[in-house]
């Protein structure tokens, strides 16, 4: 309308030119208002391109549930990680139910080919929480620690450490390490805390909540072999459990 307003105003040639002037200013000033077209920070890979299908199913009517255990929903782990050192992430999930815990080798181009039975990382514990992925025994190579709760509710095993051969496989050696902890645990950190070049551990364990505590506070204080966070020093690839004279 501007545009036509300006054309009969005018008149000859100074009204194309004049046009023609007015159509560029116009042009330059509605590129200007028009935003660029942005594009998500994100694009979801369905599971029939990248062949993750872990999934951790908990029923209402599963036991135990959560009348009977607290952290009943915390849900499963999950540790990324280069366990073959060929510059690509690898992933590795686990679940609540016995035998559902998996490993995926990173293949490129988000494929990942579930190399769990073949690894021999399925584990045996009745639930199993966190996943720590860490070079415990400083070899180059990232080994796996996964978290078991055990002890209660008739829950069966312990923490795993699953060791890398190097050519694909683990072996399970946590008693060997001294991390065969068997109790609440839900995550472990390592980390050299005393810099001597070797990763300790720090083991995050749920609480009992037993009735008796909501009665007798300094039952709390009470050093329990299952429940409470416990730290290990790591001398000579055994960990030893120093959580007493920590301070912690």
């Amino acid at each position: 309308m501007v545009i036509e307003l300006f054309k009969v105003s005018l008149g000859g040639r100074g009204i194309f030119r004049f046009s023609l002037m007015l159509l560029l200013l116009s042009a330059a000033l509605f590129s200007c208002d028009k935003k660029p077209v942005e594009l998500p920070l994100f694009q979801l890979l369905p599971s029939s391109e990248t062949n993750i299908h872990f999934a951790n199913n908990l029923a209402d009517s599963d036991y135990p549930g959560i009348l009977n255990y607290l952290y009943f929903y915390n849900g499963g782990g999950v540790a990324i990680g280069d366990i073959n050192n060929d510059g690509l992430p690898d992933i590795f999930f686990t679940a609540n139910k016995k035998g559902g815990n998996k490993l995926y080798l990173n293949k490129g181009n988000y494929k990942f080919e579930d190399i769990t039975g073949k690894a021999g990382v399925a584990g045996d514990a009745d639930w199993c929480t966190g996943v720590t992925m860490a070079d415990v025994n400083n070899d180059g190579y990232l080994d796996i620690y996964v978290c078991a709760v055990a002890g209660k509710l008739n829950l069966k095993g312990h923490n795993m450490l699953y060791i890398n051969n190097h050519d694909g496989t683990f072996t399970e050696r946590s008693a060997e390490y001294g991390l065969d902890f068997s109790g609440y645990s839900t995550q472990a950190a390592f980390f050299d805390y005393d810099h001597d070049g070797k990763l300790d551990c720090f083991l995050l364990n749920q609480s009992d909540h037993s009735v008796a505590l909501y009665g007798d506070t300094s039952l709390r204080r009470k050093i329990s072999k299952s429940a409470g966070s416990k730290l290990y020093l790591n001398k000579n690839n055994h960990f030893t459990d120093v959580t007493p004279g920590s301070g912690i």
